[in-house]
C-alpha cells in the first residue's frame, strides 16, 4: 500500500468511496455526493493512486468492487465509525452527540409487543444530535457489522455465539411451520395430517441456520429450497411448492386473508429468543449506552 499516513484529503475521498460502495455505483452516489460523475471518478482515481489499489470495476458490466475494494470499505466503515465514537466521547463528553448505526434482522417491523420505532420514538424526545442509520439484514449480516463496527446495535435472532459478541435478550417470537394457498396440503383437513405426510414435501431452510442448530423435528425435511431472509421464505411458501417456518408475527396478515396456514402447530411450533448484541470490547458512546438502555427498558422479554 502506497499510503503511510491519512490526512484530511485521504478521508474526504475515503468518505466519497464509501457513499459510491454503498449506492452501487457512481451515477447512483450523485444526488447523495452532489457532484458530477466526472468528479466522482476523478476522487476514486485519486485513492486509488495513493492506495496503490484498484478499488472498482466499472464499465459496460456494470460496478463491482474488486477484492482490495471490499478490504478497503470494510476497514473505512469500521475508521469513521471509530472517528464518530472519538468525537461522541471526548469532544460530545456525556451529550448525546454522532452517529448511531442501529442493524435489525428483516420480520420485527410487525411483532405487536417489540417495536423498534417506539424505542426510536424515546430516543428522540431525549435532546441530542444523533445522526440514527438503521440497517436491515440477516443474522450473520447483523453479526459482521456489529463485529467489524458498521453497526453499534444488532437485533435478531443469533443461533450460534461468537466470541467477539455480547448477547442480551429483546422479546420472543412463536415460530410455526406454514404452507401457501396454492400448496396441496392447504385444504387438507387436520386430521389427515401427520409429520409423515408433511415430510414428504419439499421445504424452505433459513440460510442463516446451520443444518445443526435446527430443531431435531425440521432435520427429518427435504430441504430443496432457501431464503437469507424472512421475506425470501415468505415467498416460497406463497408459490405453494415449499413448506418453511416463519414467526407467527410475521405470518399472521396472510393467515388472518387465508393466503397462509399453519401447519400441526401442535407438532412444530416453538419459540426463538431474538436477542440485542454489541462488540465486547467497543468504547460505548453515551448515545449507544441510553439506546441500548431503552431497549432494554421496551423489550418484550
Amino acid at each position: 500500500m502506497a499510503l503511510r499516513s491519512i490526512s484530511n484529503v485521504d478521508l474526504k475521498l475515503l468518505s466519497v468511496f464509501r457513499t459510491v460502495a454503498r449506492a452501487g455505483g457512481f451515477s447512483l452516489a450523485q444526488t447523495e455526493l452532489n457532484v458530477s460523475q466526472a468528479t466522482i471518478s476523478i476522487h476514486i482515481k485519486n485513492l486509488e493512486t495513493r492506495l496503490g489499489l484498484t478499488l472498482c470495476q466499472r464499465g459496460r458490466s456494470g460496478f463491482a468492487l474488486t477484492e482490495d475494494g471490499q478490504r478497503v470499505y470494510d476497514a473505512s466503515n469500521a475508521l469513521f465509525s471509530h472517528i464518530e465514537d472519538f468525537k461522541s466521547l471526548v469532544l460530545g463528553y456525556e451529550r448525546l452527540v454522532g452517529e448511531l448505526q442501529i442493524a435489525i434482522i428483516d420480520n420485527t417491523v410487525f411483532h405487536q409487543r417489540f417495536q423498534l420505532g417506539e424505542v426510536i420514538e424515546a430516543f428522540g424526545k431525549l435532546k441530542h444530535s444523533v445522526d440514527i442509520t438503521v440497517h436491515v439484514a440477516p443474522p450473520n449480516q447483523l453479526e459482521q457489522m456489529v463485529i467489524s463496527s458498521q453497526a453499534h446495535i444488532g437485533i435478531g435472532f443469533f443461533p450460534r455465539r461468537l466470541s467477539q459478541l455480547e448477547y442480551h435478550p429483546a422479546f420472543e417470537s412463536d415460530m410455526e411451520l406454514y404452507c401457501g394457498e396454492r400448496h396441496s396440503l392447504f385444504s387438507v383437513p387436520d386430521e389427515d395430517l401427520s409429520p409423515e405426510v408433511i415430510a414428504q414435501h419439499p421445504h424452505a431452510q433459513r440460510g442463516y441456520v446451520s443444518f445443526d442448530q435446527l430443531p431435531d423435528n425440521e432435520r427429518q425435511f427435504a430441504f430443496t429450497a432457501r431464503a437469507q431472509n424472512i421475506e425470501g421464505l415468505a415467498h416460497l411458501i406463497l408459490s405453494g411448492q415449499y413448506l418453511a417456518f416463519l414467526p407467527v408475527h410475521y405470518a399472521r396478515n396472510w393467515v388472518v386473508n387465508g393466503r397462509m396456514r399453519s401447519l400441526l402447530s401442535a407438532a412444530y411450533a416453538y419459540t426463538s429468543l431474538y436477542e440485542i448484541i454489541r462488540r465486547k470490547s467497543a468504547a460505548r458512546t453515551p448515545a449507544e449506552k441510553k439506546f441500548f438502555e431503552l431497549l432494554q427498558t421496551h423489550n418484550a422479554v
